[in-house]
């Protein structure tokens, strides 16, 4: 009877809680109230506010789903006259697509919606600022995500109070970057043609603001079938290099890396000239679907990874797969710049003395759990111990490398370890390629 009595004062207390219950509302709580979302502070409160004013209506925020901005709301000087502009992402019940108001100040400084726009889809990818144009407006790239999985990029360039959408096309990838060399960033599009092949798209601003194409060339279908990812970056002639890594294989999950450059002369994207495409190709040919170029360690030129087949052996018993890595540069006469183990498990890169390359066996350790054990292939030497533990887990005799897939990773050299490159620090070998 007591349990009885107790069930029944809850579910009376709950009911007074109900919007048809007879719960005491003070004077300023409305029902309305508790069902509208959280108003914002600041200038985000400031923007919805008059967002809504200015539609009548509640606006539904909509979030970037990746990328560096990911917040509906963009706070920038976007026209370039030293005075703060905002952009907002957001859906009505009218619209089916994602739309665009831009904002600026009064005299006042309360915001004021000058215009809106509306986008190519109904989910934002990405967001992300660039400097496409002369002079000091920086230009807004959206790119969009149709429910059937279609993806469209806009440009738009807001001057004087008005938004123009400059481009508007569909995408697979997309960079921005100065890859011609003239000051301003460019726009890279890569696309798969009907074939199975894969089109590059350079576009440039010319003096009337509008895009123009001043490149385009095309990737066969009977290597390629898509695109993996797209990079630019400095090589070490000074000149702007496109890096693109290709799905290709039978199965389509390998990958393979194209090398371009911009040629002045031509206006076109061509093949580099220190390795060929065909010697490119087959140096570059991986069977990790992630593993892409990257600028592994920050000196803004893109590295290419490859898979030496003389780097060393693999043990099949292991738990989790690894594979001996070598990372190049091939606008240099001497290429390799890095070579390591690449633990898919984790997704990173262990960096290893570029001496202990073709001299390394892979092992599981039959001494410690959840350990790995390098070892030269000649004499079974034991050079490097790697193991995973938890992030709590002591350090005690062990190098901290850092912290992957929440456990730590620990490395220990071998007591016959013979490190020649006097740059090399093991406490610093760990990349994370997420």
């Amino acid at each position: 009877m007591k349990r009885r009595h107790f069930l029944s004062l809850a579910a009376c207390g709950l009911l007074g809680l109900l919007p048809g219950c007879s719960f005491p509302m003070t004077d300023n709580m409305q029902v309305e109230d508790l069902l509208r979302a959280p108003r914002l502070s600041g200038d985000y409160g400031a923007l919805q506010s008059a967002l809504n004013d200015w539609l009548g209506e509640s606006a539904q925020l909509k979030y970037p789903m990746q990328g560096e901005l990911l917040s509906p709301f963009l706070l920038q000087d976007l026209d370039g006259d030293g005075e703060q502009d905002a952009a907002v992402l957001y859906t009505t019940a009218q619209s089916s697509n994602v739309c665009i108001a831009f904002l600026q100040k009064d005299a006042a400084g309360a915001w004021k919606v000058q215009q809106t726009i509306e986008g190519l889809a109904d989910t934002v990818d990405n967001v992300r600022l660039a400097q496409l144009q002369d002079g000091n407006a920086v230009q807004l790239v959206v790119g969009y995500l149709a429910a059937q999985g279609d993806s469209y990029l806009a440009v738009y360039s807001y001057e004087h109070g008005e938004v123009n959408a400059i481009l508007e096309q569909s995408y697979e990838q997309y960079l921005v970057e100065d890859i011609t060399g003239g000051g301003n960033e460019d726009l890279i599009l890569m696309s798969t043609l009907e074939d199975g092949g894969v089109q590059i798209e350079l576009l440039t601003v010319n003096r009337d603001g509008s895009f123009q194409q001043v490149a385009v060339m095309g990737l066969s279908a009977d290597k390629f079938s898509g695109c993996a990812s797209v990079a630019s970056g400095l090589g070490a002639d000074g000149r702007h290099y496109l890096v693109l890594d290709g799905w290709t294989g039978i199965s389509g999950n390998n990958l393979a890396t194209v090398l371009l450059r911009f040629d002045e002369e031509s206006q076109q994207m061509i093949p580099a000239e220190q390795i060929s495409a065909s010697a490119l190709y087959s140096a570059s040919l991986r069977n990790v679907p992630n593993l892409v170029s990257r600028d592994l360690d920050g000196d803004g030129t893109v590295e290419i990874p490859t898979q030496p087949d003389e780097a060393g052996l693999l043990n099949m018993s292991q738990s989790r797969r690894m594979d001996f890595i070598v990372w190049m540069d091939y606008t240099r006469p001497d290429p390799e710049k890095s070579f390591g183990l690449l633990d898919e498990e984790t997704n990173c890169y262990i960096e290893l003395p570029a001496e202990w390359e073709g001299n390394l066996l892979l092992t599981d350790s039959a001494d410690i759990d959840d350990a790995v054990e390098l070892r030269t292939v000649d004499e079974n030497k034991l050079v490097l111990t790697l193991r995973l533990v938890s992030s709590s887990a002591s350090a005690a005799g062990w190098t901290r490398l850092g912290v992957v897939a929440s456990r730590q990773m620990q490395a220990k050299l071998g007591e016959d370890a013979v490190i020649q490159d006097q740059t090399y620090r093991l406490s610093r070998s760990l990349y994370r390629l997420n």
